[in-house]
């Protein structure tokens, strides 16, 4: 096995492809990139029985196949060596079925590849029919929900992204049960399957940075037990996590005691001052204030141990004029806020202990939902 390929080409592919690296596992071999010369193609997989992914490069003239075979290579010394060397050109080969060279300007690499029969083999085509998405409206939803899934595992099920597809509309729901992001896209009245999946969020989020480097559409391929995005030359498939996703139909209302409109950017300097103070426990929140007699929003956060801070906004527009106070965890707020585009967003609230809803007129599809905490 023998190829020439340039830095830049090998180090981008290196950078999806490791997406797919183990870095702590029993089996040695899943630290591993499987790559396989054959037919003018440079084929790279990569697989920690999570998240698989595999890279297809064509012949040209920034890849010369010298000679066609098959290695497995230890994945973080690869990616670390064509991160550091400096030569434009890349000469890999393979000697042995056991010894790799890597020479790049006056750089001499030698690394010992793995068993290949080891390797797992890995089916990058699932029969049916795909969903096809915008790349730029896929990294939207992952950025505007992801965000908002647990970080621990006693539920597993809200470690996931539940995504729903009925009456020809996506639907993509994100908790942690102390907080909710939901966003809604028309999709093709051609893909008329219905399905509901539960997609690992960390696995949405690494092939949501690997989709930086693409923007042609995405097909998603969904069976059983897995989804496979494909883009372009790259295949990215993800287990799915099983079990039913929480009902969340019913958590958000139509009905609200107050609504409150609101300059995004403005909203999120203030919150962002007012994160400054954090109690011992590293917690901070801040609270809303509304009276009657004015025409401002006053936005606080206090610590016993350091001091507090008051801020004064002025809204846009209040449907009601009347006496409110609510707070909450100024982590979740600033998340919520920045999953939003637009110039303004729109809190409503049905009580000072009940989730508020976080909004934009011209954002109408997304919608925020936090659970506000008791601090007065």
């Amino acid at each position: 096995m023998k190829f020439e390929i340039s830095r830049s080409l090998l180090d981008n592919t290196l950078q999806s492809v490791s997406k797919g690296l183990s870095n702590k596992t029993p089996l040695p071999i899943l630290m591993g990139i499987q790559l396989t010369a054959k037919d003018n193609q440079l084929i790279f997989i990569t697989t920690n029985k999570e998240i698989s992914v595999r890279v297809i490069l064509e012949s040209s003239e920034d890849l010369e196949i010298i000679e066609e075979g098959s290695c497995v290579v230890p994945g973080k010394y690869f990616v670390d060596i064509v991160k550091r060397i400096e030569g434009e050109k890349v000469e890999f080969a393979l000697f042995d079925s056991n010894t790799i060279k890597i020479y790049s300007k006056n750089s001499d690499f030698t690394l010992r590849a793995y068993e290949k029969s080891n390797f797992p083999n890995t089916n990058f085509d699932l029969n049916s029919q795909p969903l096809i998405l915008k790349s730029k409206e896929l990294k939207q939803i992952v950025k505007q929900t992801a965000f908002a899934c647990s970080t621990t595992e006693e539920r597993i099920i809200l470690t996931s992204v539940n995504l729903t597809i009925k009456d020809n509309q996506l639907t993509v729901i994100a908790t942690d049960s102390f907080r909710l992001a939901r966003r809604t896209s028309n999709i093709s009245s051609e893909f008329n399957s219905r399905i509901q999946i539960n997609i690992p969020c960390k696995s949405l989020e690494e092939f949501s940075k690997i989709l930086n480097d693409y923007n042609e559409d995405v097909k998603v391929f969904i069976s059983n037990n897995q989804v496979l995005f494909k883009v372009a030359n790259l295949s990215f498939m993800s287990r799915l996590v099983e079990g039913s996703y929480p009902d969340t139909s019913s958590l958000i209302p139509n009905d609200f005691l107050l609504s409150i409109k609101l300059n995004r950017e403005e909203l999120i300097s203030v919150v962002n001052r007012a994160s400054l103070f954090i109690d011992s426990e590293n917690i901070s929140f801040v609270k809303f204030t509304l009276s009657k007699n004015s025409n401002n929003i006053e936005i606080s956060s206090n610590s016993t141990e350091i001091g507090r801070v008051v801020e004064s906004l002025k809204p846009i527009e209040v449907s009601e004029e009347q006496d409110f106070q609510i707070a909450f965890s100024t982590k979740f707020l600033m998340d919520a806020l920045k999953a939003f585009e637009t110039q303004d967003v729109i809190m409503y609230f049905r009580g000072e202990i009940r989730p508020a809803i976080i909004t934009s007129e011209s954002n109408a599809e997304l919608k925020q939902l936090l659970i506000p905490v008791r601090t007065f």
